[in-house]
Parts: C-alpha cells; sequence; structure tokens
C-alpha cells in the first residue's frame, strides 16, 4: 500500500482540481496570490456556493495542494494557482482525464485476447477540443508561430514571407494552421484531417476571423490526393504522426507532395525509444496513460499498428529513414519545446533551391 497510497489521493485529487477549474476557483486563487481566505471569503469572490467549496478544500487540503489552517483558513501557493491557469499546459494534462478515465470499461476489453482492437476515434468527441486547447497553449508559450518558424530555420520564416504553397496533414481544429496562415498572408495553406465535422467547424471558424488564404479539406494522410503530387513548398505537420494508422505509409508520400526542393517540419512527443530508459523519468506515465487511452487505441482500432505517442526520436528517425529520407536529410530539434521534437527534413537544396530562403 505504500506505493499505492500516493497514487490513489493523486488520483483524486487531480479530479478536483479539474472541479476547480471548471468553477474559476483557481483564478480566483491566482487574482490574490498567498492570501489567506475563510471559505465564505473565497465563495464571494469567486461566486460558488459554500458547501461545495468546502468539500473541495477537503480533497486538495488533504492532498497538500492547499493548507487549511486552525479555523478553517484556506491558503494557496502562488505557483500552484498560476500553473493551474487556463493557459498553463499543465492544467491541460489533468483535463485529459476527461476523456481517458469514462472509457475504462471499454479500454479493458480490448486488453484482452478476444477483445475489439480499440476504442474508436468517434468514441472521443471531446478530444479535438482538448487537443486545441493544448496546443494553444503551447503555442502561446512559444510566440507561434513566428517563433516556431525562426526556431526551425532553413529559411521556412523568410520564405513563408514572401509567399509559399503550405500543406498541413492531420490539422485537427485547425489551430495551427489558421495561426500560421493568419501571421504570413502572403502564403497558401491546405489544411485536411480525417475529421469531417472538425473541418467543417474549421471552415467557419477560419471566416469568422477573416483567414481567406487557407482552404480546409477532407483527406487521408495515408492516401494522399493525386493532384497534391509535387505541389508544396512546404509541409507542416503537428502531434498526429503517431496517432495514424500506418505512419510508415504516410512518411512515404510526404516527399512526393514536395515540389524538388522543399521542405518538412514534424514536431511530435520527445521520449526515447528505450522503453526502460524513458519511464525512469515519473512524467512518461502522463504521456504513456494518454497514448493508452487515445493515440495507441485509435490507430489499433483501424487496424493500424498503434505506434503510440512514446514511440521515441530513435524509431522516428529509423522510420523516416526507411521512408527514403536520407541520413544528411534529416535534422532533429529537442529541448527547445518542452516535452516535444521537431524534425525537420528536406528535399534537394531545400526552400533555398526554389529560390525562396
Amino acid at each position: 500500500m505504500d506505493k499505492l497510497a500516493p497514487l490513489l489521493v493523486g488520483a483524486h485529487a487531480g479530479s478536483a482540481i479539474i472541479a476547480g477549474h471548471y468553477a474559476g476557483l483557481w483564478a480566483t486563487l491566482h487574482e490574490h496570490p498567498d492570501r489567506k481566505w475563510t471559505i465564505p471569503e473565497l465563495c464571494d469572490a469567486a461566486d460558488c456556493k459554500e458547501r461545495w467549496v468546502r468539500e473541495w478544500v477537503g480533497v486538495l487540503a488533504s492532498a497538500g495542494v492547499l493548507t487549511l489552517e486552525e479555523g478553517m483558513i484556506v491558503s494557496c501557493d502562488s505557483d500552484v494557482a498560476t500553473t493551474l491557469l487556463p493557459s498553463s499546459e499543465v492544467l491541460h494534462f489533468f483535463t485529459s482525464l476527461e476523456f481517458t478515465m469514462d472509457k475504462e470499461p471499454e479500454i479493458g476489453a480490448c486488453f484482452k485476447k478476444g477483445g475489439p482492437l480499440g476504442v474508436g476515434y468517434n468514441q472521443y468527441p471531446n478530444f479535438q477540443d482538448w487537443m486545441a486547447g493544448w496546443s494553444h497553449c503551447r503555442n502561446e508559450n512559444q510566440n507561434f508561430p513566428e517563433g516556431y518558424m525562426k526556431m526551425v530555420g532553413d529559411g521556412v520564416h523568410e520564405a513563408l514571407e514572401k509567399g509559399i504553397k503550405v500543406l498541413e496533414p492531420g490539422c485537427g481544429r485547425g489551430r495551427h494552421a489558421m495561426g500560421v496562415a493568419k501571421r504570413y498572408p502572403n502564403s497558401s495553406f491546405t489544411s485536411f484531417d480525417i475529421d469531417e465535422e472538425a473541418i467543417e467547424l474549421n471552415k467557419v471558424e477560419a471566416e469568422k476571423l477573416g483567414i481567406e488564404n487557407i482552404d480546409f479539406v477532407t483527406g487521408d494522410f495515408c492516401n494522399l490526393k493525386p493532384e497534391w503530387t509535387n505541389n508544396f513548398d512546404y509541409v507542416m505537420i503537428f502531434d498526429c504522426m503517431h496517432d495514424l494508422p500506418h505512419p510508415a505509409l504516410a512518411m512515404k508520400g510526404l516527399k512526393g507532395v514536395l515540389k524538388d526542393n522543399g521542405i518538412v517540419t514534424m514536431l511530435d512527443i520527445d521520449t526515447s525509444t528505450d522503453m526502460v530508459a524513458q519511464t525512469k523519468k515519473p512524467i512518461t506515465a502522463v504521456l504513456y496513460n494518454i497514448s493508452l487511452h487515445h493515440c495507441m487505441s485509435v490507430s489499433l482500432s483501424s487496424g493500424g499498428v498503434g505506434l503510440g505517442a512514446c514511440w521515441g526520436v530513435e524509431l522516428a528517425q529509423q522510420m523516416l529513414g526507411e521512408a527514403g529520407w536520407g541520413e544528411g536529410e534529416i535534422r532533429v530539434i529537442t529541448k527547445d519545446i518542452p516535452n516535444h521534437a521537431v524534425y525537420v527534413m528536406t528535399k534537394g537544396k531545400g526552400l533555398e533551391g526554389n529560390g525562396l530562403h
């Protein structure tokens, strides 16, 4: 029980942390750093009911997230409240529990030899919105898109400024594509996803934002449209390769859609393929659990290989090589974006060869 007790406490504290997010309590605590509150005072400030907040405090004071002193005085360290604001990536890792915990019977059935292959993509109606929120937080923290493009280098920022044709596979709710298209109006963008509902929502959002240089279409990364062959200067991929049923097939198609001189960037999770080494880092449990409940599951459910979020940099490089990218054509950037690696693949002379550097 010594090993399990902290995990049990943490699991239930995580649930209460999410509830506090929706109640607006972390935002209230953040606005008044290190203040000591009576529970009625906190309720008035957050516009909450006293009985609910009292029980919530009981959970999180027991877990050590909040401090409860004699006289029922509540306080929260300012760094905790800041870390749990809606703009925090940490908060989004907590809210990932919302689409994992309600799937346990289905996921458990998949373990069995005679059970389902996986839980299908359409069984996660909230995932696209969660992913969009996480991407937004990460992008805000990384000065996306300009900061990202300058970090990638190889003239991508300059080429986008001049005007190039860009393809984004697996766009989800389109946060990346719309951000880049808005910042670089001289370039044209085609973004696709297999999720038809997400594509329709993206079209509405782009029109609302007045972004006219982007085209959202339904498409399959493993079955790229023939008219896209040799048609794009730049392909940008964000957090989707490891979810695909057949990522090796998708990787093989990347060179084909590029012009003779072009570039691909692929942002994905930064882990080691060496599972023994990687699991020495406790935070990796979060990545593996999201993968167990979504990334691996949706791939397997459609007859895919179930690569998983923690496939690792070593395997990614190996698979890119097997897909036709030579050793000198692949560059990997790690540590610039927390928990992520960026793979840069250059075809021919890259954008410099097109006179766009």
